[in-house]
């Protein structure tokens, strides 16, 4: 193997892999962080070290972390010094499904495997092809799989192995998963396993087993509080800011947007979020506690919602004065048997109930909203029709010069953020509330309160995608709590959507059955 010192002539210096080998076989629990600091560059913070002095010390370990805390570079500097001081060596690796393995797990090895040694690499040649790294040596490398695949993975019984699971806490990694990674290990004196993932939403999830209290391995906890840029700007480290981690305004902005709250300040926030302190809350955001936190979610954490209550009634002005200003954009709704046709106009950030009338006499209709149309009819339209109002819809697709004929089901504008327009519709007209919207309307604010107790936000992997997008509760259950289709709230959601000119996309396959990390 081909793992040797820098030679003279290499632009850095470091000491020689021996010079680790032989601290690890003396059982310095420290050698793992000092060759990623040595080989890597990399600046380590508390938590970070504490992972790497883990894996030395403990059989198996898992790291349960918010966002943006480090854990998966930190990974994969793991990967890459295991590699390279250990002799023969063999990691295995999964993580996520499809093209995520690599953007996950083997990405950050990638960068960092080329970027070692100020730029002169580490021995031996990553490949993508399965996801690899190929040494002189066939006994020595590095190799991932998917969760599913893991079976495939096959190790020789004489190596020092490493097996990771990044992102632990995806539904697509089973107990099977861990039992297949861990039947790698041919001796745990001189192996070791490390699981890697977010908080699971609540305990049926296999990570969750992992990271209990009871279990036999040793947890290791990281909130968003560990970041190293938090320390450094807090003063309880001493540094530069890293670039793609934590930062006290990323806090500082979750909170306000999650919990519609002031910023406490970080000592108060922490111990809120803390539960072994006696400040801890039950009642703060499932994000929050997710992502920030990282924790998984009290019983009683407040659910991702599109919009609150406090904000559809902080938004309802009973006096304000409607339909002036530039139409921006408007949402037609057409009737289906009991329901009501209504047009909503958008102008400047007042939501006009312009027309709403029952039944299905869309001749009559159609030709009455046309008529408010007719005094700005280049502004954009959005029209939601099936049936017998299918063809009057076809009819303001002729008329006017931008129309769109909406389908709640269709693909979002914003493809890397939402599934569909329903759910993108909701998130944009809470959007558009914070941003200082107002209504006047007693029959949009029913529907549109009624949809803020109802409606929650969760996350769902398309491989198409190659994400996780937000989807929202189906219509349907604010149609069981209003009796009724929300017209008023249809038509509101697409007077936004074209006053802020986001146009559908054409539909995509079905979604794979796998969860994502937490709500937006």
């Amino acid at each position: 193997m081909s793992t040797t010192a820098p030679s003279p002539d290499d632009p850095v210096k470091v000491p020689p892999p021996s010079h680790f080998a032989e601290r690890a076989d003396q059982g310095d629990s420290e050698w793992i962080e000092d060759a990623i600091e040595a080989y890597l560059g990399l600046t380590l913070g508390p938590k970070q070290r504490e992972i790497c002095r883990s894996v030395v010390t403990h059989e198996q370990t898992a790291v349960v972390g918010a966002n943006g805390t480090g854990k998966t570079y930190i990974t994969g500097a793991i990967a890459l010094v295991w590699q390279t001081i250990r002799y023969p060596a063999i990691t295995f690796g999964t993580s996520g499904t499809g093209k995520k393995l690599y953007r996950t797990l083997c990405r950050p090895i990638d960068k960092l495997h080329g970027s070692a040694l100020g730029g002169a690499g580490l021995p031996g040649k990553f490949k993508r092809q399965p996801p690899r790294i190929d040494y002189d040596d066939p006994e020595h490398y590095f190799e991932a799989a998917t969760p599913t695949d893991t079976g495939e993975l096959e190790g020789a019984h004489s190596a020092y192995t490493l097996a990771i699971i990044e992102e632990t806490d995806k539904d697509d990694v089973t107990a099977d998963t861990v039992d297949a990674m861990r039947s790698l290990i041919p001796e745990w004196e001189t192996s070791r396993m490390l699981a890697v993932g977010n908080p699971p939403r609540d305990e049926a999830n296999v990570f969750a087993d992992i990271i209990d209290e009871r279990s036999s391995w040793h947890v290791i906890r990281v909130s968003s509080f560990d970041s190293y840029n938090v320390l450094v700007e807090t003063g309880a480290a001493e540094g530069e800011t890293i670039d793609g981690m934590a930062t006290l305004s990323a806090l500082r902005k979750d909170w306000e947007d999650y919990h519609d709250e002031s910023w406490p300040g970080v000592e108060q926030a922490r111990a809120w979020s803390t539960p072994e302190h006696e400040a801890f809350r039950e009642d703060l955001d499932e994000r929050w506690y997710r992502r920030r936190a990282g924790i998984i979610p009290t019983a009683g954490a407040a659910k991702n919602r599109p919009f609150t209550l406090s904000l559809v009634n902080g938004a309802y002005d009973p006096d304000g004065v409607t339909g002036t200003g530039p139409r921006r954009g408007t949402g037609i709704d057409v009737a289906r048997s009991s329901d009501r046709t209504v047009q909503i106009d958008e102008r400047d950030m007042v939501l006009d109930v312009a027309y709403a009338e029952p039944g299905t006499d869309h001749t009559v209709q159609f030709n009455a909203m046309w008529d408010l149309l007719d005094a700005d009819p280049d502004a954009p339209i959005a029209v939601d029709a099936v049936g017998e109002g299918s063809g009057k819809a076809d009819d303001t697709v002729a008329r006017f010069p931008d129309v769109e004929r909406f389908k709640n089901g269709a693909n979002a504008a914003q493809t890397t953020e939402y599934k569909d327009r329903w759910t993108e519709g909701l998130c944009e007209l809470g959007n558009w509330f914070e941003a200082g919207g107002t209504f006047a309307d007693t029959e949009l604010r029913k529907e549109l309160q009624i949809a803020a107790r109802v409606v929650t936000l969760s996350e769902k992997y398309y491989a198409s995608r190659d994400d996780e997008v937000y989807v929202a509760t189906p219509k349907d259950k604010i149609k069981e709590e209003l009796g009724r289709s929300p017209d008023h709230l249809d038509a509101a959601i697409m007077a936004v959507l074209m006053a802020k000119e986001l146009r559908a996309d054409e539909p995509e396959e079905k979604p794979s059955p796998v969860f994502g990390r937490g709500p937006r």
